[in-house]
């Protein structure tokens, strides 16, 4: 129960509508996933950038901040090693390029935090992830 609360928090606190963007198949907002309801209906030959990955539900508010635009966020969590881990992931991009000319637009603080690239294919093979969708 203490993880919904914190999830539906950082909803509020990064500024997430609760109403559907027409512009993706999905609504804003609609909480607990599996990663085939988040990630299904996306094309696997289109990419998307994991800007950091944290261990620290918590940490991950602060970046939320600093992610522009209003391209879809998605915060994947999964238990693993012992630990559990918050990875951040962001925007539905046609190429590969276009994914690594928007992490140039990344600030400095997430920069650090080393983002790349990845195929929506390799993320909707990770079946033991829960997805939470930011905006």
């Amino acid at each position: 129960m203490r993880r919904i609360i914190m999830i539906l928090a950082l909803a509020v606190l990064s500024g997430c509508a609760l109403q559907p963007d027409p512009q993706y198949h999905t609504g804003q907002c609609v909480g607990k996933m599996t990663t085939e309801e988040a990630y299904g209906h996306l094309d696997p030959n289109r990419y998307t950038i994991q800007v950091l990955a944290l261990s620290e539900e918590r940490d991950i508010r602060g970046y939320l901040r600093e992610i522009p635009g209003q391209d879809p966020i998605w915060v994947n969590w999964k238990h693993s090693l012992g630990k559990s881990w918050y990875a951040v992931i962001y925007g539905d991009f046609a190429t590969k390029q276009e994914a690594k000319q928007r992490i140039q637009t990344l600030s400095p603080r997430i920069l650090a935090q080393g983002p790349f690239v990845r195929s929506f294919a390799e993320v909707q093979s990770d079946k033991q992830t829960d997805v939470f969708r930011m905006r």
